[in-house]
């Protein structure tokens, strides 16, 4: 009997992988009045991964994050979190259990310091003396937002506010960071350094979606992508399969 015990024990792995799913959409409808923008999407995302949504413009990929925010209702279709339906959990009470966008354009406070959009990113942590050891950790990851600390987040240049941006979703202590369009409007170097930064994150253990309009970089970064065609997944795979995949090749890589 005991033996038929341990040749029965290899169910167990598949339970454990099904455990690490932490975002999983099924069948996701939403619209805007009339519009259908999301017909019937299929997502998942393990933990610990880095997934990249790719898409045209107007595809229909900052709707979905701002689903997954909790900004945007949904029709029908179920999302969850770490097994939680999210139609029940508030936007801000989605940001208190982990889930933190980096909104697309930075949308930084111009009118604040440096050092206030930091703090103001851990506002559903109430005030602990973590806070401060997290300010820190933020001012050695970007070194250019110390010395730019006292400074209004309006003088900052793209590059550093797309990085007070990170860091002040950071600083809500993110299991699942949703960075939409990072390197929008930035020059090629600083969109390198912005990708290092998000490998690090997830050498870091952080979870990310990433939405971006840079196909090529976004693919090799990712351990899984989805294509978004006019609110529709069209193709799925791991980051090396989309990246050699003829339509996207053809469409998004322009090769």
């Amino acid at each position: 009997m005991s033996e038929q015990h341990t040749e029965m024990a290899p169910a167990q792995p598949s339970s454990e992988q099904a455990s690490q799913e932490m975002l999983s959409i099924r069948g996701l409808v939403t619209s805007y009045g009339q519009i259908e923008v999301l017909h019937d999407v299929d997502i998942h995302i393990n933990s610990g991964e880095i997934v990249s949504l790719v898409g045209a413009n107007g595809a229909g990929k900052s709707t979905l994050l701002m689903t997954i925010s909790g900004l945007q209702p949904t029709d029908r279709g179920a999302v969850s979190f770490e097994g939680k339906d999210l139609a029940k959990i508030a936007a801000d009470q989605r940001v208190a259990d982990g889930i933190v966008q980096v909104p697309e354009g930075r949308q930084v406070f111009k009118d604040l310091s440096v050092h206030d959009n930091l703090l103001l990113g851990a506002y559903t942590r109430g005030k602990t003396p973590e806070i401060m050891d997290d300010l820190e950790r933020m001012y050695t990851k970007f070194p250019i937002l110390r010395q730019k600390r006292h400074n209004l987040a309006g003088e900052l240049s793209g590059g550093q506010q797309q990085m007070l941006a990170m860091g002040r979703a950071l600083m809500a202590k993110p299991r699942l960071l949703l960075l939409d369009e990072p390197s929008m409007g930035l020059a090629p170097l600083i969109i390198e350094e912005i990708f290092n930064i998000v490998k690090e994150l997830k050498e870091e253990g952080i979870t990310i979606f990433l939405v971006e309009q840079n196909a090529s970089q976004a693919l090799a970064l990712a351990d899984r992508g989805y294509v978004l065609e006019t609110g529709k997944v069209v193709i799925e795979g791991t980051g090396q399969e989309l990246l050699s995949n003829e339509k996207v090749r053809e469409a998004y890589l322009g090769m």
